[in-house]
């Protein structure tokens, strides 16, 4: 009996089997010290992809086209049915399918390269290929071989505020209600915070909601910040607890605001964010978290300037 992947009833038998190891082999990942490595999101979906690639190369396609189109979709729909068996969040999803089509894409394209060389004298070299990807995704599985995950990232503005003016401003509440990125409008912005005075030893309490599956299945969580130092270059706070969701991503650390007085009602404002990051591999975690906690300073930046550019305004308009 010759196999056929196209015959419908096979390509669903032989789906549905890949949707049940990677959901237990991931299942089992999570649990140990890999669940965050780079053997997750390139090794398990590179084996998966690989394998539903080779079994359509034994089929008959003349349309590499639609070879492709049809590799990526089984590929993708194995990934995405697997995340929600395993009842991940919508974030995670949206956070995580982009490098498993990276990676989909690559297995299909090292393939083609493979079977273009395969009797040629390179046989061996692009041979190697597969080997690369499967090493890289070793990435973060010990010290030797994980990328340093400290991350800072600053961001500043100049403002038409002296130092004391900015300080009162931080003491009252930040709603953060200005029009965000599209990048921040995926995740929850904060619902409450409880914050005192930005006094030394002063402890912020940060509460977030989320949504896993956008209106049910309900995850709270809670940051604690200290005011470790106040003084006229500026405030800085150190992250004493995280249970948000953002701790999935990464560890933060600590914050400091500093202030750079250019006149006695100008003043250059920096907001720099110091956090671990604990997913891998580095090539694609590192930007996109860099980018959302970048995004988030200016978010932050950009509320407070725009709140004292009403009060101004409001003042002035007394004053007349």
């Amino acid at each position: 009996m010759t196999f056929r992947y196209y015959d419908i009833k096979t390509r669903i038998i032989l789906i549905m089997l890949l949707i049940a190891v990677a959901s237990i082999t991931i299942r089992l990942l999570i649990d140990t010290a890999y669940g965050k490595s780079a053997v997750l999101y390139v090794g398990i979906p590179f084996c998966i992809a690989s394998v539903l690639v080779l079994l359509r190369s034994t089929d008959e396609n003349p349309s590499w086209a639609k070879r492709y189109l049809n590799h990526t979709v089984d590929a993708f729909i194995v990934m995405f049915v697997t995340s929600i068996i395993l009842f991940e969040g919508f974030i995670c999803v949206l956070m995580f399918m982009p490098i498993y089509l990276i990676v989909i894409v690559t297995a299909f394209i090292i393939h083609a390269i493979v079977r273009r060389f395969s009797s040629t004298k390179d046989k061996i070299g692009v041979s190697i290929l597969p080997l690369l990807v499967l090493g890289s995704a070793l990435e973060g599985t010990t010290p030797i071989l994980s990328t340093d995950r400290v991350e800072i990232v600053e961001v500043s503005r100049v403002i038409d505020l002296g130092i004391n003016e900015i300080k009162q401003n931080l003491t009252e509440p930040i709603a953060l209600q200005k029009q965000r990125h599209w990048f921040l409008e995926i995740f929850p912005m904060p619902h409450l915070v409880n914050a005192g005075s930005i006094n030394p030893g002063d402890i912020h309490e940060v509460h977030f909601k989320y949504y896993r599956w956008f209106v049910t299945n309900l995850h709270e969580g809670r940051m604690l910040l200290r005011i470790s130092t106040n003084d006229q270059d500026g405030i800085t706070t150190t992250f004493l607890d995280d249970t948000s969701y953002i701790s999935n991503y990464m560890n933060l650390r600590g914050t400091e605001i500093s202030f750079n007085a250019i006149t006695e009602h100008r003043t250059q404002i920096s907001l720099k964010i110091e956090f671990e990051r604990t997913l891998d591999p580095y090539w694609y975690f590192s930007p996109l978290e860099r980018f959302g906690i970048e995004k988030t300073c200016e978010l932050v930046l950009d509320e407070i300037f725009e709140r004292k550019s009403s009060q101004h305004d409001q003042d002035v308009a007394l004053a007349e």
